[in-house]
């Protein structure tokens, strides 16, 4: 008897119900489409409970607030309104939370329940950022949004137009515009271009790096003013639009963001190893260093200026020289853009310029989903935004010094929380007068 029950097939839930495998496309890793869901704006919401009344008709066919997919929490001592309501994320954390595979995402894009395996957990409320899938205790049953198929009810019928339902993008401009820059960049200072970054000129058009100007300067004890006034170029550009050349021309820049793209797992960056400063004492050790060496020290092993002058390499030595750029792509495996925060002294040359900027980056808590949406601190690259104070409702400072003005947060931000700004303006989107 024994001998045959240990003959049976021993069935599991992954032989019942396969987790559902996600569906890739290889311009996601590009170009990631947005997912469909509604947008809530506080700022035009009154507390009329319309959207509840109308879902939970839809869901159940009776007005009871406490059968509807979206919650309204009204603060009343600030006056504002608040929604809860399910953002079909690009990756749920209901659907991996659920034991029974009973949450589903369609082709859609759509997170819906299957009400014949749910067995009312609640699992999928606990690890829901926004507790969006609410609990119906009288019916034991879990219900959430399923954007009424593709068609929001409750967008319809907010009488103060709340609501906004966005039905995904296919593309972000600014990211394919970004993408754009940089590929016409390395293919303007790699391969067209007969020089190095530390100078070169294309026609009458005479340009130079600001780091390896003051190296030449420190090396030879002279000004001299071709070469610092074509320095002077990059330099008005970063006052005037920040440190975009970091974030849309720099030929090494497009490189880490090329590896970026196949990284699969980070390492983590060393805590000890982990300043900002580090790449200012870089910088004066450059340029301390040519003083004392009577050449451009860091121009040798600089890999900016090493992809530059790699283009038809003929000779061992330059060879070797050309291994510098994938050693220092290979710290992109510990952290995104590491080189660019720790170790970069063209990115602290800029940082300095940048004091001067007249465009910052601001971001508005009171716009955005504070708790739980966050994507403006996941996507950007130097790791600036403090997603801890966003969910506590705190706009955070974006230091201006260390932001490669890539506008990766403007772009992926649903709720139009994070905007460009002249520096001398004060407020903040979602703020009065912003």
């Amino acid at each position: 008897m024994e001998a045959s029950r240990q003959l049976e097939p021993q069935l599991n839930l992954e032989d019942l119900r396969p987790r559902q495998p996600e569906k890739k496309r290889f311009s996601d890793r590009f170009m990631p489409r947005r997912n469909r869901h509604i947008l809530f704006d506080p700022a035009k919401c009154t507390g009329c409970g319309t959207c509840e009344m109308i879902c939970s008709t839809r869901n159940a066919a009776v007005v009871a607030p406490v059968l509807a997919s979206i919650k309204v929490l009204t603060n009343e001592r600030l006056g504002k309104s608040f929604a809860i309501l399910c953002q079909h994320c690009r990756r749920p954390l209901c659907l991996e939370a659920c034991p029974t595979r009973a949450i589903e995402k369609g082709d859609d894009g759509i997170v819906r329940i299957n009400d014949l395996y749910c067995t009312d957990c609640g699992m999928c409320t606990m690890a829901c950022p926004e507790a969006a899938p609410l609990r119906d205790p009288a019916r034991q049953e879990i219900h959430k949004c399923d954007l009424c198929e593709g068609d929001p009810l409750c967008v319809k019928h907010c009488p103060g137009k709340a609501l906004t339902f966005t039905r995904g993008k296919a593309l972000r401009w600014i990211k394919a515009a970004r993408w754009g820059v940089q590929a016409l960049s390395f293919l303007f200072l790699v391969i067209l271009v007969v020089g190095t970054f530390c100078y070169f000129r294309a026609g009458t058009v005479e340009l130079a790096c600001p780091t390896g100007t003051l190296q030449n300067i420190a090396s030879s004890g002279t000004l001299i003013l071709v070469g610092a006034s074509s320095a002077l170029a990059l330099l008005i550009l970063t006052v005037l639009f920040g440190r975009v050349f970091c974030g849309w021309l720099c030929p090494f820049g497009f490189v880490l963001d090329l590896v970026d793209k196949i990284v699969p797992k980070r390492l983590g960056w060393p805590a000890f190893l982990k300043s900002r400063m580090a790449k200012y004492g870089i910088l004066g050790g450059a340029v301390g260093s040519s003083a004392v060496l009577g050449y451009q020290a860091f121009c040798t092993v600089c890999p900016i200026g090493t992809l530059c002058r790699s283009y038809g390499v003929q000779s061992v030595m330059q060879s070797a020289e050309l291994a510098i750029v994938p050693a220092l792509a290979a710290t992109e495996i510990a952290e995104r853009r590491s080189w660019c925060r720790y170790l970069c002294p063209v990115g602290a040359t800029l940082g300095i310029a940048s004091l001067l900027r007249l465009l910052k980056i601001v971001i508005g808590a009171r716009k955005c989903k504070k708790f739980s949406c966050i994507q403006c601190a996941e996507v950007c690259p130097v790791g600036i935004i403090n997603a801890d104070e966003l969910r506590e409702g705190i706009s955070p400072k974006v230091p201006m010094t260390e932001c490669i003005m890539c506008l990766r947060c403007v772009d992926r931000c649903p709720y139009g929380a994070a905007k460009v700004r002249f520096r001398w303006q004060k407020s903040t989107p979602g703020e009065a007068n912003a």
